[in-house]
């Protein structure tokens, strides 16, 4: 049966406008795409034919793991059949490593000529500092009329648009549910259950919960979710977008609960040390009941030779009995985006593969489990991986989604938050402490 995602998706992404969008606050007025609606791709030469050129691109999809690596391969190698004279230079870097390049290259104003980044306070100082191409003049309707509403919400900034996402993500805990029926644990939907759950799973020698302390953003999909349960959206962000105070006491509360599981061991002996795909192995050898992450997740537990396909359930993380957050409260939104560099020899061409690869990506990304589309497509639903169409159906009653703490907040102060989980996450400071640290934010 073939169905518009977008009736779905519309309403979930449009909710993303109520916690998660900061595009706001760039300073960059320069409007450096000119009037482009009607200029030629590319210049010809003199026997008619188109001269050639390469446009290099970096993103982070270059693993065979990774839920996105086969939609990118395709929709690349697609766009250079349909514009052959345009050749995309691929150069791929490990989510961590890619995020300290980039700003590094941002910096030192050497981005290449198409890269991925996130919206909201990750991509803020590029803008600020005019490193990224303006494309409000090369969306007309048309293209606009193909997006579902807020997918550019987070691309946005003093009212221009500095790039587009391709789609949706939402933080959602996988459980396997062949080991919760095998020690006989109900699948977590309270945190005082999952406190249960952690210490089932414990007696019986499984370790609960997967997760990398070496790649500290797995750590703080946990505490960014613990914190949404414990405070609420809206609470969450003001005090990140420096509206209120991390002093409050929810934050303290979702700091002393997160600081909880790591003591009841809920996570892997030896996290600190393991790298994201490491910390995945155990789980996706169906030798760990839970992993909390992104909605990308559902691609990588449904290839074809997962060991797991058929056994994993996904659930909201669970709430806490006097928490403000709601079950219908999701971390994540349409934030994962790709910019063109404000320097590009080649603005028309790299605009060009822009649109081309974020409605495609869009598509190919949603069939291969990887996030729900940020613009309106047209599937078979036979096609889509049931993980994927169960994450749509738990988010089809979302209130809305806060952004990923890492990204909302901006500059030094995601690294002073993440470097600060870290060590709440190997014990080497307090819950206390780990507050005092957030709160120096605001000083």
């Amino acid at each position: 049966m073939k169905f518009k995602a977008s009736r779905l998706i519309c309403a979930i992404l449009s909710l993303t406008l109520i916690f998660g969008s900061i595009g706001c606050s760039g300073k960059n007025d320069q409007n450096q795409g000119g009037n482009q609606n009607n200029k030629q791709v590319s210049e010809t030469n003199d026997t008619g034919s188109k001269e050639e050129v390469e446009l290099t691109f970096w993103h982070i999809w270059g693993a065979e793991t990774d839920a996105s690596y086969a939609a990118v391969k395709k929709v690349i190698a697609d766009f250079q059949q349909e514009y052959p004279h345009i050749k995309i230079k691929e150069d791929t870097t490990e989510n961590e490593a890619y995020k300290t390049k980039i700003k590094a290259s941002a910096a030192a104003n050497e981005l290449p000529d198409l890269f991925s980044s996130w919206g909201g306070g990750f991509s803020k100082p590029f803008i600020d500092s005019g490193r990224v191409l303006a494309i409000d003049d090369y969306l007309d309707d048309e293209t606009k009329s193909k997006m579902v509403n807020g997918a550019l919400a987070n691309v946005t900034y003093d009212g221009k648009v500095y790039g587009m996402t391709f789609g949706l993500s939402c933080g959602a805990l996988f459980c396997n549910k062949e080991l919760f029926e095998k020690y006989n644990v109900k699948i977590p939907e309270t945190y005082d259950e999952l406190v249960e759950a952690v210490k089932t799973f414990r007696a019986n020698g499984v370790t609960p919960m997967a997760v990398s302390g070496k790649d500290i953003w797995t750590i703080a999909m946990y505490f960014d979710a613990m914190a949404l349960k414990a405070a609420g959206g809206d609470k969450v962000y003001k005090t990140l977008t420096k509206q209120g105070s991390f002093k409050d006491p929810e934050f303290l509360y979702a700091a002393e609960k997160f600081a909880e599981l790591v003591e009841l061991g809920a996570f892997p002996e030896g996290a600190a040390g393991l790298s994201k795909d490491e910390s995945d192995i155990p789980f996706l050898e169906g030798q760990i009941p839970m992993l909390f992450n992104g909605s990308w997740t559902a691609g990588t537990v449904y290839r074809d030779d997962s060991k797991i396909k058929d056994k994993v359930t996904v659930v909201g993380f669970p709430v806490f009995s006097d928490g403000k957050g709601s079950k219908n409260e999701f971390t994540g939104g349409a934030s994962d985006c790709i910019m063109v560099n404000a320097n590009t020899k080649h603005k028309d061409e790299a605009v060009l593969f822009l649109k081309y690869f974020c409605e495609n990506m869009a598509r190919e990304d949603y069939l291969a489990g990887a996030y729900l589309p940020a613009w309106k497509v047209e599937v078979d639903e036979s096609n889509i991986n049931p993980v994927t169409v169960e994450l749509a159906k738990l988010t089809s009653e979302a209130e809305g989604f806060t952004l990923w703490w890492d990204t909302l907040l901006e500059g030094e102060d995601t690294q002073t938050y993440l470097n600060s989980l870290q060590e709440l996450f190997l014990g080497s400071i307090t819950p206390e402490e780990f507050i005092d640290r957030l709160q120096s934010i605001y000083e």
